[in-house]
Formats: structure tokens, C-alpha cells, sequence
């Protein structure tokens, strides 16, 4: 899969191409914009997420702004689609496609429905007409040239430092083996406690579990963006907001070799090798994010840490996967939840963070929020 269909194939790789292509200035993006807004908050009207959509009233009257009430028709597929072929794209420089992917990462929420955007770009006719804008970032050669930056020898650490930092997880404090038995333990206690869940109605069901990452306990790392940038910085599923971090070299000796998820097929592999499975624990929020009722597995990390010493999310495989449903066979999928792009969990213990502590932190450029080393 070439990183045009990667881009295509996935939800989050289809925002970033919507990201950077109403990033533009010019009329047509900002008609395109208005548009896509309108048929976002349609679809979620249609399917009752509660919205409400406000327009701006006369600022110099001092006046709020007030909800919108007018019963306009939003446009269809066909005319968003029209209007993708021809607006005006704009340069896709590192800077707007790094921010691009900050804000399809930003929503990554597989713990409830799609985000209406997120839904609209899936449309065919839609995935079709942004072929044009994925040729236009693959061809700039920056995604992958930050995908050939991941090596095993540029891999950084990120401790989140300020407010909202208590509890996260510190490495290193037990045994990697330790932390994954006892993760194996858990889902699969968490597994046997929901089996009365598969025979409820799903909107019976209560929230939880969704995550298919490794134990947080381990020692997890990322390449980087031009800067010695750490990917993970910028783009965090789930994160709190934090604003300041350190940053670390990590130096890892591996007697196993790292298994590298660079396709959706790797994570079905891996699925089909080592399963575990997970369909009463992950019924309500996989089915929720997905729409897809049935047998659910992940890969049993305890048992991958066997025959490997890290497992390696490449930016490509979570452009297209990320979300998605993954056949694993003809009875048994799994989803990509929970992960950042470019992450690397480590199975081993001989891991060890050199050089000097960095500090980064997040400063306003012109409207924007960018990392940059203090």
C-alpha cells in the first residue's frame, strides 16, 4: 500500500487530506469550508448527536451570537465532491501537514460515533475526489521522508511535565514481562466479567474498555518531524491537553527483532497469530465507532513479546487503519484504538533513555499551537 492509498483508506488519513485542503484561502476553500460545515452538522443531525449550530450576529451591535433557525438545505455529495475537483490547493508545505496530522489524530475518538466530518469524507463519491489532494501531499515526499526518520537509532521518549501530567505512567518501574502477564490477567478477567454483555442490546450496554495498545507501563518511543521534533508531541490521541514535556533519546538493545505494522494487513496478521479475544469487552465501543456487531480480537501482547522485542505503529498503517474495522477472517475483526502515530512499545527491559534532557514546549504561532524546544 503506497501512501496515497493510505491516505484514502482510512479515516484518519482522509482528515488530513480534508485538513489541509480547507486550510486554503482562497474563495473556493472558503465556500468548500462553509459547506462541509453544513453537511456535517446535517449528518449529525440525522443521527440525533444533539447539535446545535450558531451563526455570528453584528459585532458592532455588541450583539451574541444567536442559534441558527433558518431551514436551509445543506448541499449534497455531489456538489461537495464537484467542489473538491476544482478548488485551488494550497502548498503543502511541512508545517501544514504536520498540523494537518495534529488535527485528524486530535479526532481519534473510538469511544463513540465518528465525528460528522469524519463520516462525510467516507463517502465514496468524497474519498474519489480527494484523490487529487492525496497526490498532492505524496508527492511532496514529506510524510515519507518522516516515515524514514523512524529508525531504531532516532527513537525519543516524552514525559509530560505541568498541569494535567499527574498519573501518568513512568517506565521502567517493573519488569516489561511483569506488566504484560499482569495486562493478560486483566483484559482477559475483563473479557470473562462481560460475557453476559453479548446477549444485552447494545443500548443497554455502558461504556468502557477500548484501547488495543500495550500496557502504558512500557517504555514507548517515536521518530520525529524535521527539529528532532518527537511525533508524539503534536499528535496524542485521547491527551489532556498538556503544553510542556521532556524529551529523551532512547537507547534499545534488541535480541528480537521489532514486529513493524506498516499496512492494516500487519495488525490482521499479528491478529491471526496471536489472538485474544476481546468481544464482549469491546462490544458497545468498537460497535459504536465502527457499526459493526461481532466477534472481536486484538493481538495478546504477552504473547507477541515472546517472539518479539517492540511493536511498531508506522504513520502509513495508522493513516489507513486507525478506526477501522480490520478482518481478521471470515468471522473475526479488530480495530486500531488507542494508538499514536509512529509509536513504538518495547518489550524489553534493555532500554535505556541517554543524552541530555530536552525541553519542548508549546508556543502560539500565529493562530497555531507549535512545539518548540525551550
Amino acid at each position: 500500500m503506497d501512501l496515497k492509498q493510505s491516505l484514502l483508506a482510512g479515516r484518519r488519513g482522509r482528515r488530513l487530506l480534508s485538513s489541509i485542503v480547507l486550510s486554503g484561502t482562497a474563495p473556493e476553500a472558503q465556500h468548500l469550508m462553509r459547506s462541509v460545515f453544513d453537511a456535517s452538522y446535517e449528518l449529525a443531525q440525522q443521527r440525533g448527536d444533539g447539535v446545535v449550530r450558531f451563526t455570528m450576529a453584528d459585532e458592532s451591535a455588541g450583539a451574541e451570537p444567536q442559534e441558527s433557525t433558518a431551514d436551509e438545505t445543506a448541499p449534497s455529495i455531489a456538489q461537495i465532491a464537484q467542489m473538491l475537483r476544482t478548488v485551488p490547493l494550497p502548498e503543502a508545505m511541512p508545517e501544514l501537514i504536520r498540523s494537518a496530522l495534529a488535527d485528524s489524530v486530535d479526532w481519534a475518538m473510538y469511544w463513540q460515533p465518528p465525528d460528522p466530518e469524519d463520516t462525510l469524507f467516507g463517502d465514496p463519491r468524497l474519498v474519489q475526489a480527494l484523490e487529487r489532494v492525496a497526490e498532492h501531499v505524496a508527492s511532496t515526499g514529506i510524510i515519507q521522508s518522516w516515515m524514514g526518520a523512524s529508525t531504531q537509532a532516532n527513537q525519543w521518549m516524552i514525559t509530560w511535565t505541568g498541569e494535567s501530567a499527574e498519573g501518568q505512567w513512568e517506565p521502567g518501574l517493573e519488569p516489561a514481562q511483569s506488566q504484560l502477564k499482569a495486562w493478560n490477567l486483566d483484559l482477559a478477567e475483563k473479557e470473562r466479567a462481560s460475557k453476559a454483555d453479548l446477549r444485552e442490546k447494545m443500548d443497554q450496554l455502558a461504556s468502557g474498555h477500548w484501547w488495543s495498545n500495550p500496557p502504558g507501563g512500557l517504555y514507548r518511543s517515536f521518530g520525529t518531524f524535521e527539529l528532532e521534533e518527537p511525533i508524539g508531541l503534536a499528535c496524542v490521541e485521547d491527551g489532556m491537553g498538556w503544553s510542556s514535556a521532556l524529551v529523551r533519546r532512547l537507547q534499545i538493545e534488541c535480541r528480537k527483532p521489532v514486529f513493524h505494522i506498516t499496512e492494516p494487513r500487519h495488525w490482521a496478521d499479528l491478529c491471526r497469530r496471536y489472538p485474544l479475544e476481546v468481544s464482549a469487552t469491546m462490544r458497545r465501543n468498537w460497535f459504536e465507532t465502527t457499526g459493526r456487531d461481532g466477534l472481536w480480537v486484538q493481538p495478546d501482547w504477552q504473547a507477541v513479546a515472546e517472539d518479539y522485542d517492540g511493536v511498531h505503529l508506522d504513520l502509513g498503517a495508522y493513516l489507513a487503519g486507525a478506526g477501522e474495522i480490520i478482518a481478521v477472517d471470515a468471522r473475526r475483526a479488530s480495530v486500531i484504538a488507542g494508538w499514536n502515530p509512529d509509536e513504538t512499545y518495547w518489550f524489553t527491559d534493555a532500554v535505556q533513555p541517554v543524552d541530555e534532557v530536552r525541553t519542548w514546549g508549546i508556543s502560539d504561532a500565529g493562530g497555531r499551537d507549535v512545539w518548540l524546544r525551550r
